[in-house]
């Protein structure tokens, strides 16, 4: 079999492996009328009623199967989340918002559930958040009247395009929200909380994942300055917003505390993902694999260099044998130009350009099924990529200078189009060689 397909099925299949409404299902139980959450017992004669919010790009299915898991001990749902196909589970109101930059529905969607929460705001109530990554744009509402959608969208927009990474955009993104940082879970401090998470950033920082509507984080103003400072915000921002962080009445986050009442399971990461991938690779195809649990964020450039040499040594080191090197994460990659591409399609164009193996194929993809601005989750390249692009008349310089490498893969044959997934645990990188 050919490196690049052997690259192909092993994304496709640890995208399936990943299954989100399975892994929600396997959280939550109930026997005898009590409700069990990832071995948390919710004592029937003392919680009355479960109100579920779910956000992300993964809320539906994690809304479908908690609500199969529920049956009639839910109460009401709010799902937020992106263009998703599939039934609106019993009891819940969908809100399709915008990604990666906020809508009306955006708005509508985090108004529905700040109201939810005002209604439940009890010691009868258990409260269940289920949060995946993409949640940051598709369920907001801005801190201050004075700041309007177009303001939040132009923010965005900027965050995205500035070379921040996910953590910093998220920064950002908590001090300007009133229902990031833990602010959402705020507004109903007297019930029970559950947060379970499928997280799209590193392990140890869930309160980064849709910016923790749920989770109050470590992020300070200091945190906040210096994002700003650095990738010069102030100058880009709309005037409602910076005038806003100018006049220092920006409020505070919540704080971290200790509360029993509040919980949070992570379910389902990129170790999982990668995981699968590696189990994979070495079970169905052979072959000697790598992870690189170190290259997980960094520049594109020197991402892909890192990748290259660590892949060199191992074939190096093996051979004879086909080797991988897995890896996942998001890579820093600036938009250059106006046309239709992502970091993961990116970093396939780079590297394959780098190269310098007989036998190569490499792959990167989105778990969530969407690379950037395409509509593809990401691309494979192998040794005969570019004599195949140079019969077909295309200039891979040109395709990157304008950042449009969807279009360079597309006209190959090479892009990986799965459709939104369902799922969100950042991206997974597979390097092969012989």
């Amino acid at each position: 079999m050919e490196l690049a397909q052997i690259a192909t099925e092993v994304f496709r299949r640890t995208i399936r492996l990943i299954e989100v409404e399975g892994v929600v299902e396997r959280a939550i139980s109930r026997a005898g009328g009590v409700l069990r959450i990832l071995g948390e017992e919710i004592d029937p004669a003392r919680v009355e009623r479960v109100v579920v919010v779910a956000i992300g790009k993964a809320a539906l299915p994690m809304a479908v199967a908690a609500g199969r898991m529920l049956g009639e001990r839910l109460t009401a749902g709010i799902i937020a989340t992106n263009e998703s196909t599939g039934s609106i589970p019993k009891g819940f109101q969908l809100f399709t918002g915008g990604h990666p930059v906020p809508n009306e529905a955006s708005l509508a969607a985090a108004d529905a559930a700040i109201e939810l929460l005002q209604n439940h705001n009890d010691e009868r109530t258990l409260l269940l958040f289920l949060v995946s990554g993409g949640g940051s744009a598709l369920f907001e509402r801005p801190i201050a009247g004075s700041i309007t959608l177009a303001d939040l969208q132009e923010v965005n927009r900027v965050l995205v395009g500035c070379g921040a990474v996910i953590g910093e955009m998220n920064i950002v993104r908590r001090f300007l929200s009133a229902v990031k940082g833990g602010r959402l879970a705020a507004v109903a401090p007297r019930a029970r909380q559950i947060s379970l998470v499928i997280s799209d950033v590193n392990h140890d920082d869930l309160g980064t994942v849709s910016s923790g509507p749920s989770l109050a984080g470590t992020t300070t103003r200091a945190d906040f300055e210096r994002v700003v400072e650095r990738y010069q915000l102030l100058e880009r921002f709309p005037a409602s917003v910076a005038g806003l962080i100018r006049s220092g009445r920006l409020p505070d986050l919540p704080s971290v505390t200790r509360d029993t009442r509040r919980t949070c399971h992570l379910i389902l990461d990129n170790r999982v993902a990668l995981k699968c991938a590696r189990e994979l690779a070495e079970r169905e195809y052979d072959c000697v694999v790598a992870v690189a649990t170190d290259l997980v964020e960094g520049e594109i450039e020197s991402m892909v260099g890192a990748h290259l040499a660590r892949l060199s040594a191992l074939r190096e080191a093996n051979p004879g044998r086909t080797v991988g090197l897995i890896s996942g994460g998001e890579v820093i990659c600036p938009v250059r130009g106006d046309g239709e591409g992502g970091r993961n399609q990116e970093f396939v164009l780079r590297a394959i350009l780098a190269s310098h193996f007989d036998q190569v194929a490499i792959l990167s993809a989105g778990t969530d099924g969407i690379d950037g601005r395409s509509p593809a989750a990401g691309a494979v390249a192998d040794q005969t990529t570019l004599t195949r692009a140079l019969a077909a008349g295309l200039d891979p310089d040109d395709y990157l200078r304008r950042s449009d490498s969807y279009n360079f893969f597309a006209r190959l044959g090479d892009a990986i189009i799965t459709g939104p997934t369902g799922n969100n645990v950042r991206d997974l990188r597979l390097l092969l060689a012989r």
